[in-house]
């Protein structure tokens, strides 16, 4: 009888899917929804652009490109000290080197624009097996120190080079005729970024990356489950270093030329503030990041040159680096987890009042 009446007890329709797996699915299709939009207003924009700016759409377009560039570079900054947690900040030297390395092959070697996109690759990985390695025996701040001397020397070594070759930048003199097409470098740019956005996502969700998370949030603890620390840290400087190399490569096919300046710490700066403002530990933060950091300097070209500020006449480009500076204290006390953050607080005040209606 007491069966009898639990079995008569049971609801004969299935029982409803957890809030939080209906919650985490609603999230997905969010994201998937958002990510498909942005494809579209990607896809659109040059369109958009000619009849917003007419005959400078070229020019603006041309702009867009170069926060694409800083997407990637901000993805691999984010994989290294996101989500790995370490503190490098040796990454404008791979930046500077995957520059030099596509001048140098496809100007003096002439290998084809795609081997010199793939040496300058394979170099900046090389580069960051040789850094990674001794780096894992320190941490903290020491790493942070020594990777910043890295690209101190990267970028004397670089300015050697252009001055025993009697020039002041390495211009790229063999660029594929339909690369200077803006067009053409917009929709090459952004197929990469997607490309690279869409890999990183699964990478991140992956074995490695769950290990760079546990590295990140207990690497004592991590040890302990097996996780081998030195091997995941260095496929860490590696991805990083290849991502980055990537960035300075279309970079320099953007800017026809590769300088010296590229490897500074000025480029450290502001690959560090794109990820602090956009946010740690996030793909989304790393294009938030990229995208404010890119559009400041365009923000800054709007103020005259130079600002006059009572006695003293002050150029606007000097500006830019402290002002990068102002932007990661500022970040840092009233933004810990960057725009992202708030991009998840908001998504987790609205699920909520869904919850609640």
């Amino acid at each position: 009888m007491a069966m009898k009446k639990r079995a008569e007890g049971r609801s004969p329709v299935l029982s409803p899917v957890p809030t939080e797996t209906a919650g985490r699915f609603s999230g997905r299709m969010c994201g998937w929804i958002a990510s498909a939009c942005l494809l579209l207003f990607l896809l659109l924009l040059p369109t958009l652009y000619d009849g917003f700016f007419g005959g400078s759409a070229n020019f603006e377009l041309h702009r867009v490109s170069l926060i694409g560039i800083f997407v990637i570079a901000a993805l691999a900054q984010n994989v290294l000290t996101g989500y790995a947690a370490q503190p490098s900040l040796g990454n404008a030297a791979f930046f500077g080197v995957g520059a030099y390395m596509l001048a140098w092959t496809t100007n003096d070697l002439n290998c084809p624009f795609w081997l010199g996109i793939l040496i300058a690759m394979i170099a900046s990985a090389i580069l960051g097996v040789i850094i990674g390695g001794p780096a894992l025996r320190i941490s903290g701040a020491h790493l942070a120190v020594a990777t910043l001397g890295l690209v101190l020397i990267t970028g004397s070594l670089l300015d050697l080079w252009d001055k025993a070759a009697g020039r002041q930048n390495y211009d790229l003199n063999t660029i594929p005729l339909w690369l200077s097409d803006d067009r053409a470098l917009y929709f090459l740019i952004m197929a990469v970024v997607a490309l690279l956005l869409f890999l990183s996502f699964y990478l991140l969700r992956s074995r490695v990356g769950r290990a760079w998370i546990a590295i990140r949030d207990d690497e004592a603890a991590a040890e302990a489950f097996g996780v081998n620390i030195t091997r995941y840290k260095l496929l860490a400087f590696v991805v990083s270093a290849v991502l980055t190399g990537l960035a300075g490569a279309l970079y320099a096919t953007w800017a026809t030329t590769a300088s010296s300046s590229m490897s500074s710490s000025d480029q450290t700066i502001a690959f560090l503030a794109m990820i602090v403002v956009g946010g740690l530990g996030s793909i989304v933060g790393s294009v938030l990041g990229a995208l404010f950091v890119g559009f400041l300097p365009l923000l800054l070209g709007q103020l005259p040159n130079p600002l006059v500020m009572g006695s003293m006449q002050i150029q606007v480009a000097t500006l830019t680096t402290g002002i990068y500076g102002l932007l990661l204290l500022l970040a840092l006390i009233f933004f810990p987890h960057g725009l992202s953050g708030l991009v998840e607080r908001f998504q987790g005040r609205r699920d909520t009042r869904g919850g609640q209606a």
